[in-house]
């Protein structure tokens, strides 16, 4: 449907709903659907959670750029990827070459209501309060806004970020 692009890659803090409105978006577009904390999981053999609290963070952005870097010669996908994965400028630059890079943008009040009803989030944990979440998706959002698309998600359900997403390449390829 959109053969312009080689992949749309999904990116955007955790809750932001990239696995949701992915897969939405790959059935939409009859493109395939990959996700980068699924193949973490997959080759590791463990949760998140448990490569965190065993390993640590930086064992798994390792972990999530090798996944990366896997899929650099797939094509007709969408990718939903980590919330972390942009914090290495590598991985921002090779997102970029991969395809179109869709930031899945919402308010930290809806971020922190979605992240709260998962205890899978290593990141996420609430019990010294939420100051630290709001400071990790502060120190992101510069990174996310390079994306070639925001779309906002407060108020939408997924379809309606999948419709908008898919407005929004109709209108970039039809500029082409």
């Amino acid at each position: 449907m959109l053969p312009v692009y080689k992949n749309i890659i999904l990116t955007g803090f955790m809750g932001a709903g990239k696995t949701t409105v992915g897969r939405i978006l790959a059935q939409s577009c009859g493109f395939e659907f990959m996700d980068i904390d699924q193949i973490i999981v997959a080759s590791q053999g463990k949760p998140i959670k448990d490569i965190f609290a065993e390993e640590g963070e930086e064992a798994f952005r390792n972990y999530e750029t090798e996944a990366l870097l896997s899929l650099q010669n797939v094509s007709e996908a969408v990718i939903a990827t980590g919330g972390g994965i942009i914090l290495r400028s590598e991985n921002r630059q090779v997102l970029k070459q991969m395809g179109l890079v869709v930031y899945l943008r919402a308010s930290f009040e809806t971020l922190l209501k979605r992240v709260s009803q998962s205890d899978q989030r290593p990141l996420a944990d609430l019990s010294t309060g939420t100051e630290p979440l709001k400071g990790l998706l502060d120190s992101r959002v510069s990174l996310y806004e390079q994306a070639d698309i925001v779309a906002d998600t407060d108020d939408l359900d997924s379809r309606q970020v999948a419709d908008y997403i898919l407005d929004r390449l109709k209108k970039v390829a039809g500029s082409d």
